[in-house]
């Protein structure tokens, strides 16, 4: 460790802030992107409902959230960080089932790599749509014993099938690589290329107990579908009751919220104050004083009394009937259907049947590697059927798409259900010549520049 950074007796949230991170992905799709800030936004209104409980926040410490640093973000209360990895698994990936797929589809293995450079002093979260089953679960339940015992202060120990579970778990971790990088774990886990490690010692099970007595997993948390429904009740109401703002106002409030953490989740965040020197950022009045670590990333950071700004706007405006949604940024698909005409409605639904049927098969493949060849198999039907159907509606003189959008549709629904692969309705295979569309290999009309389009459109929005 280098001088300029703090040591052994630095705080979590100290370590969090000035250790570099080895790699500053943000955002991944649209979708994901706005489930995580959702669930981001969710754990903020914790930290305030959790503060408001506790008297003045003026007399409390300094609450934050600090999005995309380490993990997708990390909780801050005073000087106590826990870092949350969140992910989003549609209904058809069903449960983690074994160990290995905790480590390496359930980001265990990262969060335990992170923890373990920042001194096993934050604790650590995930938060996933999926359940869990079979080893996975007593995995988890030996999480559950485990941290009974460190809260309890008494020696860690483990037996039966949760003693299984810890040991699959510790192999897995010797054996883990994320992706084509390095996985992320230090030296005394992977040795070195001359001499790899590769038996598992008494201190690689100790460390492992001890990254398991302060992880805790929440399951069945709403999906992306469900949860600008489920938001307002679930995460907003019980703040309101605790400021005494009106109920009927939560969606509203929600949209706030989120507003803000959908801000901060892109990794550099906009700067609306530019250039500007930053004053007073943390006072210690206001019972927050960060250090310099923490000033370099106030991009990313959304603190308590930022969210009761936005609550108190968005429960007390009176000029508005709704907070609109976020301009969203124009898409292949969006463009080519615009150009043939199609309805508004058509393209809205067309871009969500487009992100189902990806998540349809991410889930599909991560589960089962021979699927790809059904892809395959799947992405030459529609093909086919959109190649003949444009045949059947094509015209020179005026807009066609809005025919060919219809029409496809049809030629779906004539289509044998033994052709799709299992699990496969209409609508998911619609989604799939959206999907093709999106990669430029289905049009709605005539060819045309759509990355110029796109580019103009940007611009527009911009203006």
């Amino acid at each position: 460790m280098s001088d300029d950074q703090p040591g052994i007796s630095a705080t979590a949230v100290e370590l969090v802030v000035s250790t570099v991170q080895p790699d500053d992905s943000g955002a991944e799709t649209a979708d994901r992107y706005d489930w995580q800030a959702a669930m981001a936004a969710a754990h903020g209104l914790r930290l305030l409902f959790d503060a408001l409980g506790n008297g003045p926040l003026s007399e409390g410490p300094f609450c934050r959230i600090i999005c995309e640093l380490h993990e997708d973000w990390v909780a801050c209360v005073g000087d106590d960080a826990e870092l949350i990895s969140a992910k989003h698994r549609e209904r058809s990936f069903g449960a983690y089932t074994t160990v290995n797929m905790l480590v390496t589809k359930g980001g265990f293995g990262h969060l335990f790599g992170r923890w373990c450079a920042l001194l096993e002093k934050p604790t650590c979260r995930l938060v996933t749509t999926a359940g869990l089953k079979n080893k996975a679960k007593d995995l988890i339940s030996a999480a559950v014993t485990l941290r009974s015992q460190r809260l309890g202060k008494v020696p860690m120990s483990l037996d039966g099938d949760q003693k299984a579970a810890l040991d699959d778990f510790v192999k897995c971790l010797l054996e883990y690589k994320a992706g084509e990088q390095e996985s992320g774990l230090p030296e005394t886990w992977t040795g070195t290329k001359e001499q790899p490690v590769t038996t598992p010692t008494q201190l690689h099970i100790e460390q492992a107990m001890r990254f398991l007595a302060i992880l805790e997993v929440d399951i069945d948390p709403p999906l992306r579908k469900e949860v600008a429904h489920a938001a307002p009740t679930m995460y907003v109401v019980p703040v309101l009751r605790l400021l005494g703002h009106d109920e009927a106002k939560a969606a509203h409030v929600w949209n706030a919220v989120l507003g803000l953490f959908r801000e901060r989740m892109r990794a550099a965040g906009p700067m609306p104050h530019g250039g500007l020197p930053l004053l007073m950022k943390w006072r210690p009045a206001a019972n927050g004083q960060a250090n310099g670590g923490e000033r370099d990333l106030v991009s990313r950071i959304v603190a308590i009394p930022d969210i009761v700004i936005a609550i108190k706007l968005a429960a007390t405006a009176i000029t508005a009937s709704f907070s609109p949604p976020p301009v969203l940024p124009p898409t292949r698909l969006g463009l080519k259907m615009t150009a043939g005409g199609c309805s508004d409605n058509a393209i809205e639904r067309g871009e969500q049947l487009r992100l189902d049927y990806r998540d349809f098969w991410r889930a599909k493949e991560e589960v089962d590697h021979s699927a790809r060849l059904e892809h395959n198999a799947t992405r030459r039907i529609l093909l086919r059927i959109s190649d003949e159907a444009t045949e059947a509606v094509r015209q020179s003189d005026q807009q066609w798409g809005g025919r060919l959008w219809t029409e496809i549709q049809s030629r779906i629904g004539d289509t044998p259900v033994t052709k799709w692969p299992e699990q496969m309705d209409e609508e998911l295979a619609l989604g799939g010549i959206c999907d093709l569309s999106s990669r430029c290999q289905v049009w709605f009309s005539d060819r045309f520049d759509v990355e110029a389009a796109m580019t103009n459109a940007q611009q527009g929005q911009v203006a």
